[in-house]
């Protein structure tokens, strides 16, 4: 399911910057996927991992419940 929303914002933005800052904040707090939040972005996920990159965002949103998890799985390998 798809929701549109309106934002008002200063001139000086265009619609991409609030898509992407969007999408980043969205990601960054765990209220979307990486699939999701590229779309939200309107670039693929391997941009969007970029855009994370470059801001210093891992791509990796996992919980510590989470790590610890996968690394016990790791560890029955």
């Amino acid at each position: 399911m798809v929701k549109a929303v309106s934002v008002e914002v200063p001139e000086a933005l265009d619609e991409w910057d609030v898509r992407v800052a969007s999408a980043v904040e969205l990601y960054r707090v765990g209220k979307v996927t990486l699939k999701q939040a590229a779309e939200i972005a309107g670039v693929c996920v391997e941009d969007f991992m970029k855009l994370l990159s470059r801001r210093k965002i891992s791509i990796l949103n996992w919980t510590l419940d989470e790590l610890k998890e996968e690394l016990r799985s790791l560890d029955s390998l």
